[in-house]
């Protein structure tokens, strides 16, 4: 049983982001929790109004029509939702209702994503706040199925606590978890208690382990999640000098991973 945070601003890409969680998590079990968070236009008038003002009802009233668009969603009538308008900026609104919810991973379109910049996005400001594990959908991503999952690692140390969502997505739909570490060099050589611990945390699922030369880490990995059609793409908190680089100008508008592959950014 999961509880899933779906913050939007309404969107069409938000509301894609909602059918990917559908597909990839089901609704057996699972509550699914709309949230939208506002601001009021006016700095300082927000502590002089209570819970009747202007933006708060327009949040409530488009979270309403948005839930009536969630629900024909494909699994959308059958599955548990609630919905909060909270004022404040979104990342902030967003480790709120983690806490008091206890939520178990948040999903959201790259809302705001401009110029090829995704951390320059809504979504990037979440994914760099969030205690909570963060799925990242691209508007051109569908969801066709689990089967290959990229793990970015930076061969400093695993954390199997941090890895369980990646472990139970994988082991729930047979998914293979490729762990690619760039070499700076071409005489590094890998660290055989990092693998070993990578066996021992990916013991259920099937992992290979593989390694990439080149200077631009971010652009290597992204050529390989291409090269081997990944369907997502994980990295852990700990890199947001990489997420950063991996969404950012000349990279991220040459990579189908931009458009169409979903980024998992685990908890550290």
């Amino acid at each position: 049983m999961a509880h899933i945070l779906l913050p939007t601003d309404f969107s069409d890409g938000s509301l894609n982001a909602c059918a990917y969680a559908l597909d990839l998590f089901g609704t057996a079990g699972n509550t699914f929790t709309l949230a939208h968070a506002y601001i009021d236009p006016m700095p300082g008038y927000a502590a002089l109004v209570d819970m009747s003002s202007v933006q708060y009802a327009a949040s409530v009233e488009g979270l309403s029509v948005f839930t009536e668009r969630f629900r024909k969603l494909k699994g959308g009538a059958d599955a548990v939702v609630g919905t909060v308008a909270q004022f404040g900026p979104l990342p902030a609104v967003v480790d709120s209702i983690c806490e008091d919810k206890a939520v178990d991973v948040v999903v959201m379109g790259t809302q705001g994503a401009t110029g090829g910049n995704l951390f320059g996005s809504s979504a990037g400001a979440v994914a760099r706040s969030s205690q909570t594990p963060v799925l990242i959908v691209p508007a051109g991503a569908r969801f066709t199925g689990l089967r290959h999952i990229l793990l970015a690692d930076d061969h400093v140390r695993v954390e199997p606590f941090a890895m369980r969502l990646l472990v139970q997505l994988a082991s729930k739909a047979g998914a293979a978890v490729t762990i690619a570490h760039v070499l700076r060099n071409a005489s590094e050589v890998p660290d055989p208690k990092i693998l070993a611990d990578y066996d021992e945390t990916f013991a259920a699922v099937p992992h290979t382990f593989i390694a990439a030369e080149g200077e631009d880490v971010a652009l290597a990995l992204s050529q390989v999640a291409e090269r081997d059609n990944m369907d997502l793409v994980a990295v852990l908190h700990r890199h947001t000098g990489f997420l950063e680089s991996l969404f950012h100008g000349s990279v991220a508008k040459h990579l189908a991973m931009y458009t169409r592959i979903p980024l998992l950014v685990l908890e550290h």
